[in-house]
């Protein structure tokens, strides 16, 4: 079974989740998808940015190669058998004339039948428990998180945009135009607010 945890963030928000990672485990980054079955390591981020990530922790997993992909030709790290997660980033996007940026996640699968170290799931419980105490709760949708780079973004008029660039219909201009509506600045009305 799958689990994830959505985030905005900017490139400082990253390296400061993936600095905590690397400083509590002996964490690798390393692309997921590749021409080779050999793992390197990832040493610049900014020019992975557009791909997807693995986190992989040698201390649950000594040795890691990925497996060929016959269609169409690929090798990939096995998330599904293998104790490594899912790392993509936020993505940055125009929309509307305005800057934005794209939701990305940190993605674990649990599936008992797998046998995966039972550590697995408490490192996966450990990186969530950081961004739950160092971001903030995504202000424009009802899931996910924002890191301070990212929320100061948001504060200045960027759109936080879900995983993937929305088309222009009247329904993704009228949810995501929410963002920065005047009346969604206002504190609430006494007759909205419940009472004790």
């Amino acid at each position: 079974m799958g689990r994830q945890i959505h985030f905005h963030l900017l490139p400082e928000d990253r390296d400061a989740f993936l600095g905590f990672a690397q400083e509590h485990d002996p964490v690798a980054i390393i692309l997921r998808d590749a021409d080779s079955a050999e793992v390197e390591f990832v040493t610049d981020l900014n020019i992975a940015r557009r791909k997807t990530l693995c986190l992989w922790n040698r201390k649950l997993l000594p040795h890691l190669e990925r497996k060929w992909i016959p269609s169409p030709g690929y090798y990939r790290v096995d998330g599904l058998r293998t104790p490594t997660l899912e790392f993509t980033h936020s993505f940055s996007a125009t929309w509307e004339g305005k800057p934005a940026l794209g939701q990305g996640r940190l993605f674990g699968d649990f599936d008992l039948y797998l046998r995966k170290p039972l550590e697995f799931e408490k490192w996966y419980e450990t990186l969530v428990r950081w961004i739950r105490k160092n971001y903030k709760k995504n202000p424009a949708s009802s899931t996910g998180y924002i890191g301070p780079a990212a929320f100061e973004f948001y504060e200045k008029g960027g759109y936080l945009l879900p995983q993937f660039l929305p088309p222009t219909t009247k329904e993704w201009l009228t949810e995501i135009g929410k963002q920065h509506s005047s009346a969604s600045r206002l504190p609430p009305r006494k007759s909205d607010r419940r009472k004790r």
